[in-house]
């Protein structure tokens, strides 16, 4: 063939050519791709080793330094200060210089190195030596004795490892132990310091610093106890103190626990968080500490990262260029296809699909969904109208609709994009169904529209569980217990009205949170485990859970939590209801203690208690009382009726029981005493208080019976003996009244000679009056006689007359005259005297006289003061200190017959001569009246005797002992008290106190007055 019979024919790349150009550009581009993550991650990964090398080396030799310094620094070799003043202090305990030489040495140390919290000093014995009181007993637990036990054996400083000091919680030390040795004598171990270290002051400090920039470098102090992996410094990003955390050291990808393993220095897995790391472990020297400094994989691999999403971002473009290119060689393609995939599309989903044109107000095209959706068939679906296809208030809505959207793309106001719409659609049964329509208008070459293409999706259902989703959503949010839902990861996506007001927090503080944001501590962790335990199997788990508002304070809520299933039966979320029962709690404990409170008094007071049905009396319920009482056990008492346990006695017949059931519904409460009879026969008075009250929504009635049989015969024998004792009183008043009257007889009798000495005074100057005035009248009657006969005579210059005058001057008439009125006035005071001192005599000695009154103690004080006057005037002088006093209830004559015997003893308590004082004043509601004397006195062995009958301190035969204790039983009869104060060879002073307005006794009945105002 020649060359111009050849026919060059070009290469058409066809869909299937661009695909496997395709398919290999992505495989180059993940190649790529895959090539540079592998180099940039390790770039990344080997950078932050060399970073974290370097800081766990440098942390690593630092707290190696800083041990050793502390080492040496502390260490005290022979003959140091310590030492010395130590070792004085052990030979003299007592040696104040050598005490406070260690305290000035001690004080040095803290200031110099100020982590040391704490010093002690200790004998080979283990005796604490100028130790705070409060520390002393915290350094003798197991921990510190093999520490001492090691240091005597090795003679050399030994540090004690991180714990907590006992005593203090969540306060952590260290301890360093430094041996102390007596001076000049090589190697004689005298004991040791211990200083304790605060490691939050230096080493916390030190270990958490971090050298570079780093949102997530961290270090920290570990060390193995036993299997599991011991936290020794606080953690950066979790809270919790120090020696809190302890995780298994088999806990798998854990750094520390891999490093203890021996796997090596760099590793990457995880750290106490649980999050992906990469870690340098390190030992400390000289301790079995690890020191572990660690970054989060987030961080180390941020640039990688980023420089990766570049990488492959310039991929993706290229990819979409070379997708592009294919699109527009494989469009030609895509449109013969199109009208295919569009017609199945339409016809095989089970949305209607629909074109309606709106020239002839016709469907022209309805997919045959329809018939499913409506009921209709696509014939008859396309020979109906828009109004045929909504209801008539639906279809009016969306016409007005549809002619404001179309004039608005007709007039270019807007462009032909899509809307949706919620129709309601009749079916051809007449059922009623809710559609959602997305229509979009379509347009012709010049831009007007033309037909309405839209899609039409069944949404009864969806409304349904819509309305359904409402009613929940409302009720969850109206609940009064709390809801929350959380997914899988525990992550809170949910939580209602009720959680904010129970927990403190705001919906947006708690979403995204985990409920552990709620934990208080209280809960045992066994709780959370079995709740996991019954989550995990997809089984609900409910509890209680002890959990923390935000404001800190603590409550008790009743938690069920469940698994949230989908249909096809896997769990996506969790959902708990939880109802706040704190004040419940405490309601029920208080009502339980109630309850038990009650219970207790219930069976164990002593009353019987009987609750009674009002309709029939039966009984229904007894207490142990009732049981005790009656000698019934309960269930015997709930067998019986009330005429059980009445007495056989007609005065107690069922129909009186009856009565009262009645009057106590009719008129309330009521009491009164009863007959009963024990299940031994035994017949004993009772009484019974009758109250109505509700009981289980019905009338009760509650008798509580008291057993007042021995208080009944009590009273019949107290009735005898009170009159015996009436009659016996009666006699006592009778004899008192003969004692006191023989007592003031007798008074009066030794005052006898006095009063009648008083008496004799003036009446012997009466007498000698009457004498001189019987000489007066006779001179008198002779000048009255000659004057008579002068008036006789013939005339008035007579010498009779003359007679008469010389007379009268020669008797001194006016003398006479004058002296006549002087003696009769002497005369008349005189017998008032005689007159007063009778009365006074009569006033004291009357009998019999028992009546109280108000009286006036003055007069009383002075009346008898005269008739004792002549006892009185010869010995002492009498001085008045009268207060003012108010009347007084009592009965005066024995008041004033307690003043004479005390007048009467305190002159004669007067040797020779000497002074007697009377006062008298008020106090409140009483008076007093107190009479002292200068005497001999009262020997102090007497005083308590003073009040005894016939007890006497005069010789033999002056006195009957029954003066001072009939006063003080006249005193205590008013309700007084009477007292004495007595100074043997200064004197004696008695005090008798009587109240304004005594109390009336029981048997004097309410007879006294009122004091006068």
């Amino acid at each position: 063939m020649s060359a111009g019979d050849r026919v060059e024919t070009a290469f058409v790349p066809t869909a299937r050519h661009w695909l496997v150009a395709i398919i290999g550009f992505v495989l180059l581009l993940a190649g790529g791709l895959y090539r540079s993550h592998q180099v940039l991650f390790g770039a990344a990964r080997e950078t932050a080793e060399q970073q974290l090398q370097a800081v766990a080396a440098l942390k690593s030799q630092e707290i190696q330094r800083w041990i050793e310094d502390r080492l040496i620094f502390l260490s005290q070799p022979p003959g140091s200060v310590m030492s010395q003043h130590f070792a004085r202090l052990l030979q003299q305990p007592g040696d104040a210089r050598a005490a406070a030489g260690l305290r000035q040495r001690f004080r040095y140390l803290q200031q110099t190195i100020p982590e040391i919290s704490a010093i002690g000093l200790h004998d080979l014995a283990g005796r604490s030596y100028l130790a705070d009181p409060a520390d002393d007993h915290l350094w003798d637990d197991t921990l510190h004795q093999e520490a001492v036990q090691a240091l005597l054996e090795s003679r050399r400083p030994r540090l004690v490892d991180f714990h907590r000091k006992a005593g203090r919680e969540g306060e952590v030390v260290l301890d360093l132990l430094v041996p102390l040795f007596a001076e000049g004598e090589t190697g004689r171990l005298i004991g040791y310091a211990l200083f304790e270290i605060d490691p939050a002051r230096v080493l916390y400090p030190m270990v958490s610093q971090w050298p570079v920039p780093s949102a997530t470098g961290e270090s920290l102090l570990v060390r193995r106890d036993g299997d599991e992996v011991l936290f020794l410094s606080p953690l950066g990003r979790q809270a919790g103190a120090p020696l809190n955390l302890r995780l298994p050291l088999d806990t798998p990808g854990l750094i520390s626990g891999m490093a203890l393993h021996g796997v090596g220095e760099a590793l990457a897995g995880r750290d106490y968080r649980g999050l992906a790391v990469l870690g340098v472990v390190l030992p400390v020297g000289q301790t079995d500490w690890l020191l572990v400094a660690k970054m989060d994989d987030s961080e180390i691999y941020r640039e990688a990262r980023r420089n990766f999403a570049w990488l492959t971002a310039a991929g993706v473009v290229l990819m979409a260029v070379l997708l592009l290119l294919g699109r527009v060689f494989s469009a030609a393609l895509q449109a013969r296809e199109q009208e295919a995939r569009f017609r199945l599309l339409a016809e095989s989903g089970s949305d209607v699909v629909w074109l309606y044109e709106l020239a002839s107000r016709r469907f022209a095209y309805v997919s045959p969904s329809v018939q499913a959706m409506r009921g209709i068939t696509v014939d008859e679906a396309l020979q109906q109208t828009m109004a045929d296809l909504l209801t008539p208030e639906c279809h009016q809505h969306l016409d007005g609709e549809l002619e404001r959207w179309i004039a608005a793309v007709d007039t270019g106001q807007e462009a032909a994009a899509s809307r949706h719409y919620e129709l309601v659609q009749p079916r051809k049964d007449g059922s009623l169904i809710q559609t959602e329509a997305v229509m979009t208008l379509i347009t012709d070459a010049q831009g007007r529209v033309t037909h309405i293409q839209g899609i039409s999706r069944d949404i009864t259902e969806r409304k349904r569980a819509e309305a359904e989703l409402r009613k929940f959503l409302l009720s969850a949010e109206q609940s009064p217990v709390s809801i929350v839902i959380t997914n899988l990861a525990a992550e809170i996506e949910y939580v209602n009205e009720a959680f904010v007001r129970t927990a403190g927090y705001s919906r947006e503080e708690v979403l995204g949170q985990n409920p552990r944001i709620l934990q208080s501590g209280r809960t045992p962790r066994s709780s959370y485990e079995e709740m996991w335990r019954c989550l995990s199997r997809g089984e609900g788990w409910r509890g209680e859970l002890f959990n923390r508002r935000k404001d800190g304070s603590e409550y008790l809520e009743d938690a069920s939590i469940n698994p949230i299933r989908q249909p096809d039966g896997s769990i996506t979320h969790y959902l708990a209801v939880k109802e706040d029962i704190t004040e419940r709690r405490a309601t029920e404990a208080a009502l339980a203690e109630s309850e038990d409170k009650f219970r207790t008094i219930y069976d164990t007071i002593g009353d019987a208690i009987f609750v009674h049905d009002v309709a029939s009396g039966s009984i229904l319920d007894v207490n142990g009382g009732a049981c005790r009482m009656y000698g019934y056990s309960r269930k015997e008492l709930l067998s019986l009726d009330v005429q059980g346990i009445t007495a056989d006695d007609p005065a107690f017949p069922p129909q009186a029981a009856r009565d009262y059931m009645r009057r106590v519904q009719e008129e309330g409460p009521q009491s009164f005493e009863w007959m009963a009879r024990g299940s031994s026969g035994r017949q004993f008075w009772v009484l019974v208080n009758l109250q109505i009250f509700r009981l289980s929504g019905g009338q009760r009635v509650l008798a509580v019976v008291r057993d007042i049989d021995g208080r009944k015969r009590a009273e019949q024998e107290l009735q005898q003996a009170l009159a015996e004792a009436k009659a016996l009183n009666q006699r006592l008043a009778e004899a008192q009244s003969q004692l006191l009257q023989s007592e003031k007889m007798a008074s009066i009798g030794q005052l006898a000679a006095g009063v009648a000495h008083e008496m004799n005074n003036p009446i012997g100057f009466v007498y000698s009056n009457l004498g001189t005035l019987d000489h007066y009248l006779r001179e008198i009657f002779a000048i009255i006689a000659a004057y008579e006969a002068a008036d006789s005579g013939p005339c008035r210059d007579c010498r009779q007359l003359e007679s008469a005058r010389q007379l009268k001057l020669e008797k001194d008439f006016d003398f006479l005259r004058s002296d006549i009125v002087q003696l009769l006035a002497e005369s008349r005071d005189g017998l008032e005297r005689v007159a007063k001192i009778a009365r006074d005599l009569k006033d004291f000695s009357r009998a019999g006289e028992a009546e109280s009154q108000w009286a006036d103690l003055h007069q009383g004080l002075d009346s008898t003061l005269n008739i004792v006057w002549n006892e009185l005037k010869y010995k002492c002088t009498v001085h008045k200190e009268y207060g003012e006093l108010p009347l007084v209830w009592c009965e005066p004559s024995q008041i004033n017959q307690v003043f004479m015997n005390l007048l009467v003893n305190a002159a004669q308590a007067i040797p020779k001569k000497g002074d007697i004082w009377l006062r008298t004043g008020r106090r409140g509601d009483e008076v007093f009246v107190a009479v002292s004397d200068s005497g001999c006195g009262i020997a102090p062995e007497y005083l308590h005797r003073l009040f005894e009958p016939f007890f006497t301190t005069k010789p033999v035969g002056k006195g009957t002992g029954l003066g001072l204790s009939l006063a003080y039983s006249i005193v205590q009869k008013h309700q007084g008290r009477l007292e004495v104060e007595s100074e043997p060879g200064r004197g004696s002073t008695f005090t008798v106190w009587l109240p304004i307005e005594a109390r009336p006794r029981p048997e004097e009945g309410t007879e006294a007055a009122s004091a006068p105002r």
